[in-house]
């Protein structure tokens, strides 16, 4: 079981991203640290859509 992360802009699934650890304090400090990077890279209509996959 594995938590990713779907960048969703302007209602499409651009890209998934996934942290390299599966901690929940550094989920938060890899979000934090990524959205600011996405929000630059596409602009202000970003959303994170959290989502698990199981193996």
């Amino acid at each position: 079981m594995k938590i990713v992360f779907d960048v969703t802009v302007d209602g499409k699934v651009k890209e998934t991203i996934q942290p390299q650890t599966q901690r929940l304090k550094e989920i938060h400090s890899f979000i934090k640290a990524e959205s600011n990077g996405l929000i630059k890279k596409y602009g202000t209509n970003v959303y994170i859509n959290r989502r698990v996959v199981y193996n």
